[in-house]
């Protein structure tokens, strides 16, 4: 099992291996909770709108504008 280290600014280092492995990036939000004496960090979820902009394509550019637009017409 991998260790990390507390350091003195209450930081850790995920080892690289489960970064690889859940594909962590600089910058990526975790989700940081407790179970009886365990802490628990995941992966957030990324939102649809964020995955289809981060896409090649530019069909998908600009789509949460245009998906708020037709949920207002819903109300």
């Amino acid at each position: 099992m991998p260790l990390a280290k507390l350091s003195s600014k209450s930081q850790i280092v995920l080892p690289v291996a489960i970064r690889k492995r859940l594909k962590i990036q600089p910058g990526d939000q975790l989700e940081i909770t407790t179970k009886e004496n365990a802490i628990i960090i995941r992966k957030a979820a990324v939102s649809a709108t964020e995955a289809l902009d981060a896409c090649g394509s530019d069909i998908w550019r600009r789509y949460e504008e245009e998906l708020d637009q037709a949920r207002d017409q819903w109300n």
